[in-house]
Formats: structure tokens, sequence, C-alpha cells
């Protein structure tokens, strides 16, 4: 079969191949509000419009690209020229994408002449505008199918909005990497899409589907994008029989032996999907990234401002396993997305609202799976949490904060530190030739972990018990002596390790707050820990002077 996705990208790169200002229109505008209605709910019609010929325009691609339609004829009325049954094939084996209907609105076809007979334009040659708006009614994919695996396709409506394209079009001069020259010559205000529906299947990988009623993608051009917005939208994936063994055999004989047990609903559900009310990403830019992409040059480590994620937020997020639902979050944010050079400089993402049942993975039939999960408050567990990473490149400094509070089970906290990477002396490092620079300058300052456990050893226990037979009191009974016996002849390494068995045995055994904690009393070099790790690694615990404790 052919590759499917590149099939579709027709649709699009027959509008953008074929062939300043404000950039964004009024359409543009109102999608980029979360809470207004599509700009496909909308009648749009064009005043002093005038026909497209349209065999001129499809005459401008490529014999074996060129769509075939049934009628053309233009509807004064919607001042746009109508065309139906338009149709992208492969001509092999019959495998397209049909549109119902499609609109054509304002298309310049000198403008499109201005692009293709520019030569050797650069990455700043002038705009041209192609066309005030195209609209594609009733689309589906047909034939995209073979023995092992379908494909499909249906959309009741996408909005190409005011597509502007640089003189010289996506060639231009051919200077630089090609996709950075394809994302610098165009400037769309929009590409909305109604009732979107999108899925696989296949009988040896999970099959997945996808669906949303409204999806828009607002101004994007140049590397950049002013907002990516989603209402309602949906994701599915289930198993089948033969996916299922394709991931016993990938997994090994041990790994297989969770997908036989109690546990396989966690592993590989049947059926999973999720729902989310509202999503929506803004001022996603990658310009700076593209500046140098156009020139075909990898950025030196002292260029700043590459990449910025912008923000994401998703509210309302449902998750089921079969009719079950597993969990839900009121809100999760990405509220930082910042990059200096290509490393992250500063992420944080926060979850809120979040509820779990997790009796929702139990496979059917596993009745004592269930009341386990039940008994220790695995069927309403409610909790949020944040990760943050943050790297001031000028001071060298960076660190990682990772906090998880699950009411009733365990609290989880994580801290690390490190510095000495600073950016001006990596770049000059690595400008140098040097290939280590990272090991070189690089120092761990501290880490903590901590976890409050309230029922969380519990409950692994008893799962443990599920698997391998017996009870969970009696797994747990047991552990706590054989982790002083081996921590016996390891104390002979090093006496640390006695307190950090007692301390663990201690904790598994009646449970209470368990820290790890290394805070050397001077930083510590990355290359040091490196070779302490390879020559001498019964001396890390005094290197980076770790400790493990256990409170009530």
């Amino acid at each position: 079969m052919t590759n499917p996705r590149v099939l579709l990208a027709g649709l699009a790169a027959f509008l953008l191949a074929a062939c300043g200002g404000d950039d964004a229109s009024d359409s543009s505008r109102q999608a980029a509000k979360t809470g207004a209605a599509s700009p496909l709910e909308a009648d749009f019609r064009l005043k002093d419009a005038t026909p497209v010929d349209i065999d001129a325009l499809f005459a401008l691609i490529p014999q074996q690209s060129r769509p075939t339609y049934e009628s053309a004829a233009f509807d004064e009325a919607l001042g746009a020229t109508v065309v139906t049954n338009l149709r992208f094939a492969d001509e092999e084996d019959g495998e397209g994408v049909v549109v119902e209907r499609a609109e054509f609105f304002g298309v310049d076809l000198d403008a499109i002449e201005r692009v293709r007979a520019a030569e050797g334009a650069g990455p700043d040659s002038p705009f041209e505008t192609i066309f005030q708006k195209v609209r594609f009614h009733n689309v589906a994919s047909e034939g995209l199918e073979d023995e092992a695996s379908e494909l499909q396709l249906t959309i009741a409506g996408v909005e190409f909005d005011a597509l502007k394209v640089r003189q010289g079009g996506f060639e231009g001069d051919g200077v630089g990497d090609e996709g950075a020259r394809a994302f610098n010559a165009m400037d769309l205000a929009g590409l909305y899409f109604k009732d979107i529906s999108f899925s696989t299947k296949s009988e040896e990988a999970p099959s997945a589907s996808f669906a949303a009623p409204d999806l828009r993608f607002v101004n994007f051009g140049g590397g950049e994008l002013e907002a990516m917005i989603a209402k309602d939208l949906e994701y599915e994936f289930w198993q089948t029989e033969q996916s299922i063994d394709a991931m016993r055999r990938a997994m090994g004989p041990q790994g297989a032996a969770f997908l036989d047990g109690p546990l396989r609903g966690f592993i590989a559900p049947d059926n999973q999907r999720t729902k989310v009310k509202s999503f929506e990403w803004r001022s996603f830019d990658m310009s700076g990234l593209l500046t140098w992409a156009l020139r075909d040059e990898e950025p030196p480590m002292s260029a700043e401002n590459l990449i910025d994620f912008g923000t994401i937020k998703a509210s309302d997020v449902n998750s089921y396993v079969g009719e079950n639902r597993a969990a839900s979050v009121d809100e999760v944010t990405l509220s930082a997305g910042e990059f200096t050079w290509l490393i992250p400089s500063d992420i944080r993402i926060d979850t809120k609202g979040a509820f779990y049942d997790l009796t929702a993975y139990a496979a059917e039939g596993e009745e004592e799976t269930v009341a386990v999960m039940r008994q220790y408050g695995l069927d309403q567990l409610r909790g949020d949490g944040y990760a943050q990473w943050r790297w001031d490149s000028a001071r060298g400094d960076a660190s990682l904060d990772y906090v998880a509070n699950m009411q009733g089970l365990a609290d989880f906290s994580l801290e690390t530190a490190v510095s000495g990477l600073r950016l001006n002396e990596m770049a000059a490092a690595r400008e140098a030739g040097e290939e280590d620079f990272f090991l070189r300058l690089g120092r761990f300052d501290s880490f903590s972990m901590k976890i409050a456990d309230e029922n969380a050893l519990d409950v692994i226990f008893a799962f443990s018990a599920l698997q391998m037979g017996g009870t969970g009191e009696d797994l747990r009974q047991s552990v706590p002596a054989m982790l002083r016996l081996s921590g016996l002849q390891a104390a002979q390494i090093n006496a640390r390790i006695s307190d950090y068995v007692d301390a663990l045995a201690a904790f598994v055994s009646d449970g209470g707050v368990l820290t790890v904690s290394a805070e050397p009393a001077e930083p510590v070099g990355f290359a040091d820990l490196q070779a302490a790790g390879s020559s001498a690694p019964e001396t890390l615990p005094d290197v980076l002077d770790l400790t493990v404790t256990r409170t009530e």
C-alpha cells in the first residue's frame, strides 16, 4: 500500500506547491479565541469576485499529482468557483482522497505565476497572496487498505485561510534545508477542520482513531504558530489478539508473564480512550532555529532564543478503559517552554484536580484484583503534581523539581541541582573540537528524593502477591530480613551501606517517610563521578555524602 501520509499530504501540497502586511485575516482573529465558533460555522461570500480558470490552476501542478474533477462552475452569489468530486489519487492502485465539493475564493493566477517565475529569490523575497480562502466539504479517503492494515479519513469541512507564498516558492534560491525553505516560504492565516475523523486498523499492531469536531491551526508561517485549538477531541487505541502476541514476543518470557497474569490490564488494556474538552497551544516559535536552517547550518551553542514551546493547556481530560473511566484531570498546563540554544531552559508542567479509578484497568474476570484495589482506595485516588526544569545559561546552574501527591497512597518529591554548565564555556569548548566538555564542566551539587507512604507499600505487596502467589502481608514481612541479610555483605564494601539497608528495611516494614539525599560539601565534577563509578564505585557514597533515612 502506498504510504497514506504522502497521499493525504497531496491535499495541502496541491494548494501550496501550485504556486507583508497584516498576516491575520478576520477569520483567523476569530479562530484564535478558544470560546469562539469555528470559521467553518460561518457563511463566507466574496464581493466583486471573478471566476477562476480551474484547468489553468491545475495545470500548474505536475501531471502525476494533478487532481481530477466532475464539474467546475462559478457561483456568483458566493463569489467562488465551485468544483465537485475533486479527486486526488494514485493512478497505479486507485488509492485516493475525494472532496465532494471545493470552493475557491479569490485565487490569483497572476500571483501564482509571479511566484513561479521568480528565479534565485532569497528567503526574504516578497510574499504573494495566492488565495483568500479555499473550502473543502465532505472529504473522504478511498482504497487506503491492504491485507494487513486499513486507513480511513473523513472530514466534514476544511478551510485554508488566506495563503501567501514568497516569490520563488518553496525552492527559492535552492540554498538551505528543504524543509526550512518550505516553512519560510509559506504564510497561512489558518487551517480549520470540522468533524475530522482518522483511524487505522491493523492486525499486528494496536489500532488507533482520532476525532475532533473542531480543530484549528491559526496563523502559521516562518516557523511560528499563533495557536492550535481543539474542542471535544477524542483518541482511542485498541488491541487485537495478534497485537498482544506481538507484544508478548517483544517483551520476552519474563515480561510476557505479566501479559498472562492478573495485571495484564495495566500493561496492555484491550481498549483505551481519552476525551479532551478543550486543548490550546499558543505562541510556538522556532523562527530562530529556522534562520540557521535556511543557511543549512547548525546553530552554534552561542545562539540563543532558537525555540519557544509557548504555552499548552488541556482542560477536562477523561481517560477510559473500555466503558469505565480510569482517570480525569481538571487541567494540565505547560506554562513555560523556553530553550536556550537547543537545551530547555525553563519548562514547567502542572496537573490539577486529578482523579483515578484504577479498577478500570483490571482485566475481565479479575475480581480479586478489583477487591485489592478497592481495599486500598485505588478506585478513588485524588492528587496533583508538577515538574519543573530550569537552567540559567549565564550562571551555569540547573535544577529539576518533581512533586506528585496522591491522597491516601503516597507523596513523592524529587529535587536535584547541577552547576558549571555556562553556555559560553560550553560553546567555546565545542567550537574548539572538545567532545567531553559536558563531563569536564558539569558539577553535581545535590539530590533529594522523598517518599511519604500512606498505603503505597501495602498496595505494592498486595499486587506482588497477586502475581507471585501468597499474601501481601507475608511478602512484606519477609522482605526486611532479606534486605538486612544482603546488606551484611554489602556493608563490607562501604560501612555506610549498613545504614542505608536498615533505613530501607524499616521503611518496608513500618512505612513512614524514606529520604534519600546526596549533599557533598563541595560540588563534584561529572568527570570525577564517572571515574569513581568506573574504578571505585564503593567510594561514591562518601564522595556524594549519600544518606538514606527513615522517619515516622
